[in-house]
């Protein structure tokens, strides 16, 4: 379903420049459970922004389902991302006037599915 090949990501500051990803190759499979394990530091948010489409590459290419990422089309990305890439951020990021449970049910409400 995803395959990631040569994938970079370096960031830029005023001082100094911080390689996240170098040479990453990943191939993710339609079904089962992958892992991403690493110690602090290590590029495993910065591949998940990028594979989740919060954040670009600087070089490698990434397709979903063959198609090449580049390849995307607007409706397309958006469509990707709506449907098969989810996140639950480590501070949780709930809008307050909701249930938890409401706030869950949202991802599926944008998709327009019965909850």
């Amino acid at each position: 379903m995803i395959k990631i090949t040569n994938l970079k990501k370096e960031y830029q500051s005023k001082k100094n420049s911080t390689v996240a990803l170098n040479g990453i190759n990943i191939d993710f499979k339609a079904k089962g459970f992958d892992f991403i394990l690493g110690p602090s530091g290590s590029g495993k948010t910065t591949m998940l922004n990028i594979i989740g489409g919060l954040d670009g590459i600087d070089e490698g290419e990434i397709k979903i389902f063959g198609k090449k990422f580049s390849d995307f089309t607007a409706s397309e990305y958006d469509s990707y991302r709506n449907t098969f890439i989810g996140f639950i951020f480590q501070e949780y990021n709930l809008l307050s006037e909701y249930t938890v449970e409401k706030n869950i049910r949202i991802a599926t409400e944008l998709q327009g599915l019965e909850p």
